[in-house]
């Protein structure tokens, strides 16, 4: 089943939606439902999933440095001078 909507572009898009459209000969729907379906799985792909095991090793180590997650280049990669 198909669900009809109705979305805003700018010019610029609009312009080079129908520059693809005359290139390859797909309708603007078409080719913004496969524009979807690519973000979609692209953005799916790179989020994190909840029963991802590595989940269940987060939080369960203990440092005495409490910025490493933040500082974790600084300790990998110390500037000269700063080695410790």
């Amino acid at each position: 089943m198909a669900v009809r909507t109705q979305i805003y572009l700018s010019e610029e898009l609009y312009k080079r939606l129908q520059d693809r459209v005359k290139a390859t000969g797909k309708s603007m729907a078409e080719q913004i439902r496969e524009s979807l379906v690519l973000y979609f799985n692209e953005v799916e792909a790179n989020t994190p999933k909840p029963e991802d095991p590595i989940w269940q090793i987060a939080g369960s180590v203990e440092s005495k440095d409490h910025d490493l997650s933040t500082h974790h280049d600084d300790y990998l990669y110390p500037k000269k001078g700063n080695e410790e």
